[in-house]
């Protein structure tokens, strides 16, 4: 009966997901809102619409194939006879579930893999996006394995052996745990991540950085890390984020970002990334995720009481990890729902942060800063309503330049 509402479950949220894809994708070709309607001549908004189609149709090709695996992994026993070959290397428990999540990363991986080498080396590259080389997708691949291992496998470790040994109050000491880890990443992970995979180094000397200081000294905020990263490395798009908080927080500009973009839409944007730390909605953002990531272990402690997770699956023993799939696999619906609140909040700060940067700089600057990047990346500029509610974590352009006049 479990069984049956795991594939359920995994059922509607892949029609649902699906639906939401379709309602977009549908929209290519609406009408473009007068307000921006200017980005785009006939020849763009092919582009735009045959790149948003494409990306589309492989999506719902990897989406589709990667549900049916994981169904027939479910009804079939794989994972348990996955379960059953990590038991027959070691007796360990938490060795039993390293091994088992290991393996399943890497055979999850190795599925995916043809999908991610055709978005990049085929759509991304006949659009003029990719820039990444054999080379360097190899190097991210080996890169990202080893900080799974090194960082990733120990945080994993320490979650499972709380759980043997705390079983009651597991899901506090887990959450303890991944909070502090997270709060660690949060300060200090552009600084220690980041650099294994991209190159930052701080602004030089110039006319951007005299205005960027110029600026920040006019709204108290002590700029002490201020970084460009070579983005180009991999993609042509342009982008900029801020993390970190207190004497930690950090802004990075992509070079593409500088490159393509005035020396004041560039403060533009930058003073929208000001305003996410001077509105506070970093801190809120981080505080709301802790919470929600609180209460999903409470009820991950509460569910791992019942044997009935991990035999639903076809194994003979209870384990951690199968029971801990197949929480996550039912936990898809209020995952939805929580994407549905997290998204709509991060839309409002978006709208917020704009509001700051616009009052404080230049709303001017900021607007052809948000047209530019989104123009350069063939954005859609017409997105379902229901697919911006579930997918976008930023309003869509038009309301964003209507939210600016």
């Amino acid at each position: 009966m479990l069984l049956n509402w795991v594939v359920g479950i995994l059922v509607v949220v892949f029609i649902l997901e699906s639906i939401l894809d379709y309602l977009n994708q549908s929209r290519a070709s609406a009408p473009i809102p007068a307000n921006v309607a200017h980005l785009y001549d006939a020849k763009e908004r092919d582009k735009s619409a045959n790149y948003g189609r494409e990306k589309y149709q492989l999506g719902l090709l990897s989406a589709t194939v990667m549900t049916a695996i994981t169904i027939l992994a479910l009804t079939n026993g794989w994972l348990a006879t996955l379960d059953s070959w990590a038991r027959g290397i070691t007796s360990q428990p938490i060795l039993i579930s390293l091994i088992f999540i290991a393996a399943l990363s890497v055979i999850s991986q190795l599925i995916e893999m043809p999908f991610g080498l055709y978005s990049i080396f085929s759509i991304e590259q006949r659009y003029g996006f990719n820039k990444v080389t054999p080379k360097t997708f190899i190097l991210d691949l080996i890169k990202g394995a080893l900080v799974s291992v090194l960082v990733a496998g120990p945080i994993l470790a320490l979650v499972i052996w709380l759980y043997n040994n705390f079983t009651e109050r597991f899901w506090l000491y887990g959450w303890g745990l991944v909070a502090s880890f997270s709060l660690f990443m949060f300060m200090f992970g552009t600084r220690l991540i980041l650099p294994l995979f991209n190159k930052l180094t701080p602004l030089p000397d110039g006319q951007l950085r005299d205005e960027i200081i110029g600026y920040c000294k006019t709204q108290g905020y002590s700029l002490t890390r201020l970084f460009v990263m070579d983005g180009s490395k991999r993609s042509t798009k342009a982008n900029a984020f801020f993390s970190g908080l207190g004497r930690s927080k950090t802004i990075v500009l992509f070079d593409t970002l500088i490159e393509k973009l005035t020396t004041k839409e560039v403060v533009g944007v930058l003073a929208h990334e000001v305003g996410h730390y001077k509105r506070k909605h970093t801190l809120a953002r981080f505080v709301l995720s802790n919470i929600q990531t609180l209460a999903i272990f409470a009820l991950l402690g509460w569910t791992l009481r019942y044997e009935e997770l991990s035999t639903a699956l076809g194994a003979k023993l209870p384990s951690f990890h199968l029971s801990a799939i197949t929480f996550f696999i039912l936990l898809g619906p209020l995952n939805l729902l929580l994407g549905l609140l997290n998204n709509s909040l991060s839309r409002r700060n978006e709208f917020d942060a704009d509001q700051f940067g616009a009052n404080t700089y230049s709303a001017k600057a900021l607007k052809t800063a948000l047209e530019k990047i989104s123009k350069d990346s063939l954005s859609n500029l017409t997105p379902h309503p229901a697919y911006v509610a579930f997918n976008y974590t930023h309003p869509p352009l038009d309301q964003r330049l209507k939210a600016l006049s």
